[in-house]
């Protein structure tokens, strides 16, 4: 292959996927987080994190440091984990605090993200407390999960993800309880776990244990504007099954997931957080309905963590071929549409600033 590359087309059947070099290339990864990152909804958290007046938990997007926290009124707000005096972080981890107090010089906020105390600014002229609030970031709750947007002007996500988890309102999602947290780090660039993700052409081969329980046969997906929609039931039944009885997967742009997967009731979040160019922290939160963990969710969760390993191996397997430079660009299969949309998503981002 000469290393002339093409512009992912818009036709599947003559369509080059994105060229390697935006998989290896350590600048890349600076202008997606500008151009992409910073103006994505971004998960964050779920409601049932937030049950009381000072419940917050801190997270980064696009590198920037963000607090999340309910105030006396009730309602969940983000800004960023910056104090307005001198820039340093104010909180780590999450927890619960009647106020945030910056361990630099102590300057203290009130929940709703006011100025509440400046102690070493006594006698300064023509300062007002307004002037020094917390800044805001945007945040809405979506089906009882939350999500930020760095950028203010962002359309709300009823707008962007139209129709998303209409297969499964149904059950009350707002009732779930997050029973675990797990993070694993995969030696490869971000979007390679995404590629992996949006295509079931290796189900088979690579998670046997899977696919043994699931109906291949009735495999579907669909395309949205920013985002789209796989699903498989449990053998024996059809596509109209009900919450753990198949799996059911949204991918929202750019890179977070939630599989409803077969089992108990259950839901896991998968975030794919670029750590370097070829490093990626993966985050897998999982949800039950109840938050005492039965024989058979700990069964449920062995078997995704045996998926984890599975697509993490492979993903590592796959940077590696990219870095010896002896790929420069591949083909979609025709049943590649799902990575074949997302290229054309990124493609759309990264021309402007990039030579696609």
């Amino acid at each position: 292959m000469n290393n002339i590359t093409h512009r992912v087309s818009e036709k599947l059947s003559e369509a080059h996927t994105l060229p390697s070099w935006l998989y290896t290339n350590p600048d890349v990864l600076e202008i997606e987080k500008k151009e992409i990152f910073s103006r994505t909804w971004q998960y964050v958290g779920h409601i049932s994190q937030f049950t009381r007046a000072g419940d917050y938990l801190t997270t980064e997007v696009a590198d920037r440091p963000i607090i999340v926290l309910r105030g006396k009124d009730g309602e969940i707000r983000a800004f960023y984990n910056v104090c307005s005096h001198r820039a340093s972080k104010l909180v780590d981890g999450e927890g619960n605090k009647p106020l945030l107090v910056c361990p630099y010089h102590a300057w203290s906020y009130n929940l709703d993200g006011s100025l509440n105390k400046a102690p070493n600014m006594m006698g300064v002229e023509n300062f007002d407390h307004k002037d020094f609030c917390l800044k805001k970031i945007k945040l809405e709750i979506f089906e009882s999960f939350i999500f930020v947007n760095l950028d203010s002007n962002a359309s709300p996500l009823s707008v962007q993800f139209p129709g998303l988890f209409n297969h499964v309102k149904e059950n009350n999602l707002g009732d779930l309880k997050r029973v675990r947290v797990k993070e694993t780090i995969c030696k490869s660039n971000w979007k390679i776990g995404i590629d992996n993700y949006l295509e079931c052409d290796h189900c088979s081969i690579v998670h046997k244990a899977l696919v043994s329980k699931v109906d291949m046969n009735q495999y579907e997906y669909k395309m949205y504007d920013n985002y789209s929609y796989q699903s498989t039931p449990l053998k024996g039944l059809d596509s109209n099954f009900p919450l753990g009885q198949g799996g059911r997967y949204y991918w929202l742009y750019p890179n977070t997931w939630f599989s409803f997967d077969p089992g108990p009731p259950n839901l896991s979040i998968h975030q794919s957080i670029p750590i370097d160019h070829k490093t990626t922290k993966y985050v897998y939160t999982t949800f039950f309905m109840k938050e005492e963990i039965t024989k058979e969710e700990e069964e449920l969760m062995a078997i995704d963590q045996l998926v984890r390993k599975e697509d993490l191996e492979i993903c590592e397997t796959v940077q590696k071929g990219i870095d010896t430079g002896a790929y420069t660009q591949g083909r979609f299969s025709l049943t590649e549409n799902l990575v074949h949309h997302f290229h054309l998503l990124l493609q759309r981002d990264l021309e402007k600033v990039l030579p696609l």
